[in-house]
């Protein structure tokens, strides 16, 4: 599938305590949930002209693109200027020990580590990260890993300043009250939309909209994993001839009270992504060990089947996120959820991505 893919930790305390109550019309407090969605925000604010500058700095690794125009002999020049360049040494050091597609913009903060249960570990102390000082100390860890002089020698890019705390707070309050009033519409079997833009039945749009406006705020406060142009486990299963894991569900539950309240949002739930924003497959908290049974004892057979058709490596890496993903979410009784089009809050946006929620 084109587009971002995310593979989410799932609170499920999150929908039955915020986003139940929303849709069937009750007052929440919202408060826990602005103050662990801002704090993450801050962790990623921080965090981002690193991830940015590692980046930057794997760059200087790829040659330059030959002319397109001149002589023979200029051309000729420009390739073996390409030949004797010599490689950044810093920017060697680190394409050695960290992958980009994982690493820089599949994990979320940024972190180095190898094990998938010291992934959860740090994945869980970025997010507990009160301050400045502590993120810090978390970072330069990791910078260390790559390389010892790393934190002193990396050049970190200015980077355009993002809202303040309070405006985007209000951000947050915006994008809860969108969800009441979307299901208060389609309680009431009311139009929806914009003030000043088009409006549609609320019904019509319940299945498509309302689900992933609330995956969307439930990733504001809590860490995913993130794939870029791949497919959830179910889609990569049956293309491999893999009966996928028995534990994968449709999400449906997460939304129990509110389809009592909406009956048209029963529908709206699969398995399989069907566009760019989209909610599919669901494990719950109790199966999260089964699903990690799974990709132990199966994700082998995927990898070889994929590497068949040239794509090992990338399969390997997206089962990698996806048992990462599933180790924190056993680790910390939450579920697993995928998704599509949801983005870091603090990550540059990509040429045709979408806006998101409003």
């Amino acid at each position: 599938m084109r587009g971002l893919l995310s593979f989410h930790p799932v609170d499920v305390g999150f929908f039955d305590d915020v986003i139940a109550p929303l849709v069937v019309g009750e007052k929440i407090n919202p408060e826990r949930f602005l103050t662990d969605a801002r704090r993450m925000r801050a962790t990623e604010l921080q965090i981002e002209p690193y991830r940015r500058a590692l980046g930057e700095l794997l760059e200087r690794l790829a040659p330059p693109a030959p002319p397109v125009e001149g002589s023979v002999w200029t051309k000729v020049r420009a390739r073996l200027e390409q030949i004797d360049q010599k490689p950044d040494r810093l920017a060697s050091l680190v394409a050695d020990k960290i992958d980009p597609d994982l690493h820089l913009l599949g994990r979320p903060f940024l972190i180095t580590e190898g094990s998938s249960d010291h992934v959860a570990t740090l994945v869980e102390e970025f997010r507990k990260a009160d301050g400045q000082a502590a993120v810090e100390a978390l970072l330069l860890e990791q910078l260390v890993r790559i390389e010892p002089s790393l934190p002193h020698e990396l050049e970190l890019p200015d980077l355009a300043p993002a809202s303040a705390d309070i405006a985007y707070r209000a951000e947050l309050l915006d994008r809860l009250k969108a969800v009441h009033a979307l299901a208060r519409a389609g309680r009431e079997d009311e139009s929806w939309g914009p003030a000043s833009g088009r409006r549609v039945r609320a019904r019509d749009v319940l299945g498509r909209e309302l689900p992933w406006r609330a995956v969307e705020l439930h990733a504001r406060s809590s860490p995913f994993w993130i794939g870029r142009d791949v497919d959830g486990i179910e889609t990569v299963c049956r293309a491999a001839e893999i009966a996928p894991p028995e534990v994968l569900v449709t999400s449906r539950q997460l939304f129990a009270r509110g389809i009592e309240a909406l009956p048209d949002l029963a529908e709206a739930f699969t398995t399989e992504l069907r566009d760019g924003q989209d909610v599919g497959a669901f494990v719950p908290p109790s199966d999260v060990p089964r699903l990690l049974e799974f990709l132990q004892f199966e994700g082998a057979k995927i990898i070889r089947v994929a590497a068949r058709h040239g794509e090992g490596p990338s399969c390997a890496t997206l089962l990698r996120k996806i048992r990462e993903c599933a180790e924190y979410a056993a680790s910390h009784d939450r579920g697993y959820l995928e998704a599509s089009g949801i983005r870091p809050v603090a990550a540059p946006k990509s040429d045709g991505e979408g806006e998101g929620a409003a």
